[in-house]
């Protein structure tokens, strides 16, 4: 917790407030040029300096702006009408509000009221008039962009004070829903068997995990999702996904939106994923912690040696505390903290070690010389003395993460709310690597730091109209090493390696990612009568992209321990850069309620500058003199202009059946690791080897339908079905380019394309009764000329080269069967069993032939093999010396399922590769590893089971 008080304490030693100002409306005209020095790892506690110097910077310029007031999360409303319940008369001026806030409002002549800028969650609803007792509406639950009608039917008052409470229920049928999401309250997410925002979003429809990890939503490619939290776009646009590490504990409501979303959202292709997170409280101090530990108790141990000991191989702690602020009005403050640690389910022998290369590499040299025809064939032996690892079990796949959040509001005045919050994760992983299986010393460490800080506020015009201004700095260092000086004597040359494993060695590249991103938002909300709301609203994003990355030379004879040094910047080996792209943004729509007929119709617009440069002339010939790059002049790249149309209806079939019809026009910049890789223009000597990025690239452009239907079955069960289509273009491809001199490289243009299809069947049941469950259907089909951006550059290398594709294939994330299943039984405030059941069918590879002079067949013409999981989620409550505790205990994979990500290519299974007799009778007498060891990829599979058992208390 001290560190969350660090990160916002309002006091630094200097300020530059212009600076501030000027990220955000200074046109960028120049790049700034990157220091030499080796990128080095920072402290925890320096980098944690830094975040706060910056936060605090960012904060007192806010405060200098109350005047023009600041943003704050997203909403949704509460509208109905109040009648008398004898007569049915409508009953104007009649008093509605949410408890505990300060919105409410009047009902009109018609009784019809509408309270907008609603936070999600779970309100109490009040309606009173003189002469009427007061109606109370507990547990009605909001969701952001949505409305939830509550009406009232007041009857004359019998006894003075009188009051009537009612309890809501969630609207089984959403009737102004005119596209896919699916809402996930913090109730829920306590309550199922899940750990991480990824198992929440593997359950919604439509998202597809490939074989790398990569989430993909409804056919498009990886990097295609916006994730926003609490209304502020957080998306890492240099490499995909978030920047923010979001805790699910943290978690209000979860908000995945899968159709055609409304205008108000940008940059995201396929869907997006929006997060509002919790508030502090306003009454009373509370507080919660927790604690698990886990282990993987598996009885796969061929395949996961390491992974089935009964030892703590996970730990979890966690604390929130939450309250007043006794010297603010109306304040509250929420400061909340994880770390997790855990060893992986992947586990490398350390038979070799890093000081093992040079011994290793001299005897084979020498060895070489003298091998016989048989050791020629099976391969030479390696004596047990010149391996000196302890044979001790290393895990290859760990990691360790700190995440911190605060949050603090206020209301200095009645039409105005202010809020600051921060978030801050400090994470090192391994990524695992079988090459390194038995010499795991020289595996890589990623190192990742990211805060983000977000002022908030609203300010209240009317009961019916409020605007928000927001701000936030969003840093983020992605550093990637073996050790911390470039020079350290330790690296070593390439080592030996013979049957796909590594005798020694070690990673020899680093790299260093920083971004920092300052955004300047406003949002203007409108209820402009019974039937428009009506919201609009601009952005501005500066970003600040920093790349470097290196590899250690290590020079010297074999016999000898190498000499270490680093390639002059700007050569193959060295290479960095710093761009400063900006983008602005607008949009309107207007979400139009007559009775039961909803409209949801908008217009976006998007102004993208990667102010950056590209050559005049691209086949141009190389200076040798200077990094060997393209001799030519260089001119400004283009600007990018869209618009993109969104409209969605829904409207009644049946007394209880809604139908929905969406169409929308949605387009993306490419990522920047795409658009500004090797900014320095250079092309390597020798074959194809250099991939040169594109700052004239367009925005990807997707056009999508959607067509959906729900019926309610029964008070409690209701269906789903919806069809979509999607055609995507302008997708990032390369081509290649040939210089003047006889040199090569591949560049990245808009080249390829793709559409998906799918259908999605649900059956829901809400909850009632002890008992909840969902299933959901998904059948979709996912085709494109190339599944990877890099594709082209990849066929070619081969020799021949291959030819790309020319029609339309199944894309390596085409999952065609889908099937997610939950069931919640039991009362939350007494016990809870919890089950999550998930099906697919394999998603797609290109078989190879052996022995065939065909090297491949149709690309992605054969299918692993299908995935099965079950997670199962047991939970208690029980009161330990006056404080509310609840025991829980997960099992994630259940079944102990050995579920193949990958193949073997020639034979489809992910056991063995495809051998004749006599390879086979060759692989057998190998002197230094077994059959079965050569065979064995573990990262081939998902993990094992894995079972915690925690505690958590509340106080």
């Amino acid at each position: 917790m001290s560190l969350s008080l660090l990160a916002i304490t309002p006091c630094p030693r200097q300020l530059h407030l212009e600076a501030v100002f000027l990220l955000i409306i200074e046109v960028p005209s120049r790049q700034a040029a990157i220091l030499n020095s080796p990128p080095r790892r920072e402290s925890s506690v320096g980098r944690l300096e830094a975040g706060a110097a910056s936060g605090l910077l960012v904060c007192v310029a806010f405060l200098l702006m109350v005047q023009i007031a600041s943003g704050a999360a997203p909403s949704g409303k509460i509208s109905g009408t109040v009648v008398d319940a004898a007569t049915g008369a409508p009953l104007p001026g009649a008093t509605v509000r949410v408890d505990g806030t300060r919105l409410g409002t009047a009902a009109g002549s018609d009784g019809y009221y509408t309270i907008i800028n609603v936070p999600p969650g779970r309100h109490t609803v009040v309606a009173s008039m003189v002469g009427f007792a007061t109606v109370r509406v507990e547990e009605v639950a909001v969701s952001v962009d949505r409305t939830t009608r509550v009406d009232f039917e007041l009857r004359e008052q019998v006894i003075e004070g009188e009051e009537i409470v009612v309890e809501a229920r969630r609207p089984l049928i959403e009737v102004d829903r005119t596209t896919s999401a699916s809402y996930i309250d913090a109730e829920s997410i306590s309550n199922l068997p899940v750990q991480e925002v990824s198992d929440l979003l593997q359950l919604q429809a439509g998202v597809v995990y490939d074989a790398s990890g990569r989430l993909h939503l409804r056919g498009g490619r990886a990097g295609e999702v916006a994730y926003m939290v609490d209304g502020i776009p957080v998306t890492d646009q240099f490499r995909g996904g978030s920047k923010i590490e979001i805790e699910n504990s943290w978690i209000q409501e979860l908000q995945v939106i899968s159709g055609t979303f409304n205008a108000e959202y940008g940059q995201a292709q396929s869907g997006v994923i929006n997060v509002v997170t919790k508030d502090g409280g306003l009454d009373a101090y509370s507080g919660a912690a927790s604690v698990f530990t886990g282990s993987y108790l598996s009885s796969r141990e061929e395949v996961f040696r390491g992974a089935t000991d009964i030892d703590i191989t996970q730990f979890n702690l966690e604390g929130s505390v939450q309250g007043p602020v006794p010297v603010l009005p109306e304040s509250s403050i929420l400061l909340t903290g994880r770390y997790f640690s855990a060893d992986g389910w992947l586990f490398g022998e350390r038979r070799i070690r890093v000081e093992d290369t040079v011994p290793i590499q001299a005897y084979i040299q020498e060895a070489q010389r003298n091998a016989s025809d048989r050791d020629q064939l099976v391969g030479i032996a390696i004596p047990d003395s010149l391996m000196t690892g302890d044979r001790g079990l290393v895990p290859m796949n760990p990691v360790d993460k700190l995440s911190l959040h605060g949050s603090i509001s206020t209301r200095p005045h009645n039409q105005l709310r202010l809020a600051y919050s921060v978030f801050w994760t400090d994470q090192e992983r391994k990524s695992y690597s079988d090459a390194r299986r038995f010499a795991p010393d020289g595996q890589l460490k990623s190192f990742e730091l990211s805060t983000n800080h977000i002022l908030s506020a609203t300010h209240t015009l009317s009961a019916s109209t409020f605007y928000r201004i927001g701000l936030s700095l969003q840093t983020n260092r992605l550093e990637s090493y073996l050790f911390d000086d470039p020079l350290d004597p330790r690296y070593q040359g390439s080592p030996y390696s013979a049957n796909g494993f590594l005798f020694g060695g070690t990673s020899s590249g680093r790299s260093r990612a920083k971004q920092r991103t300052v955004l300047g938002k406003v949002d203007l909300t409108s209820q402009i009568d019974r039937y428009n709301l009506v919201k609009a609203g601009a952005e501005i994003q500066r970003h600040r992209v920093e790349q470097v990355s290196l590899t250690t030379i290590s020079d010297g004879p074999v016999y000898l321990p190498p000499t270490q040094r680093i390639p002059a910047q700007n050569t193959a080996g060295n290479d960095a850069y710093v761009q400063e792209p900006y983008e602005i943004s607008a949009y309107v729509q207007d979400k139009i309620e007559i009775d039961e007929i909803i409209v949801n119709a908008g217009l976006r617009f998007d102004y993208w500058n990667p102010n950056a440069v590209v050559p005049a002339d691209l086949e141009a010939t190389t200076d040798p003199t200077n990094g060997i790059r393209l001799a030519t002049n260089f001119e400004s790249a283009e600007t990018a202009i869209q618009l993109s149309p969104r409209v969605g209806i829904a409207f009644p079939i049946s007394r209880n059946g809604v139908l929905h019809v969406s169409y929308g026009h949605f387009f993306q910049v490419p990522r920047f690791s795409f658009i500004f890789t090797n900014s320095e223009f250079e092309v390597q000597l020798g074959d194809l080897e250099t991939i040169m990025g594109n700052a004239n690239l367009k925005p990807e452009q997707t056009v999508a339908y959607e067509l959906g239907f729900q019926q309610a079955l029964t008070s409690s069960w209701k269906v789903e079905l919806t069809v979509y289509y999607k055609d995507i273009k302008n997708l990032l491809g390369q081509e290649i380019i040939n210089t003047r001199d006889k040199k090569v490289y591949a560049r990245y243009i808009n080249r390829d394309y793709g559409n998906t299809r799918g259908i999605v069947f649900s059956l829901i049941r809400q909850y009632s009764d002890r008992f909840a469950a969902t299933v959901d259907y998904t059948y979709q089909l996912a085709r494109g000329n190339a599944s990877d951006p890099n594709a082209v550059f990849f066929n070619n290398q081969t020799r021949p080269p291959i030819e790309p594709e020319k029609q339309v294939l199944p894309l390596d994330w085409d999952q065609r069967h889908t099937v997610n299943g939950t069931v919640i039984l039991g009362d939350p405030s007494d016990w809870t069993l919890s089950i999550i059941g998930r099906f697919s069918t394999g998603q797609p590879y290109t078989p190879t032939n052996p022995g065939s002079q065909l090297a491949t067949q149709l690309e992605n013409s054969e299918r692993r093999p299908t995935r099965l999981n079950l997670d199962i989620n047991l939970a208690k409550r029980l009161t330990l010396g006056g404080v509310e505790a609840r025991l829980f205990a997960k099992a994630f994979n259940v079944l102990d399922r050995l579920n193949a990500r990958r193949v073997y290519t020639s034979t489809g299974n992910a056991f063995h590769p495809y051998r004749t007799i006599g390879e086979t009778e060759i692989v057998r007498q190998n002197p230094n590893f077994s059959i079965a060891e050569i065979d064995l990829r573990p990262d081939f599979f998902e993990e094992p089971r894995r079972v915690i058992v925690g505690l958590e208390v509340e106080f």
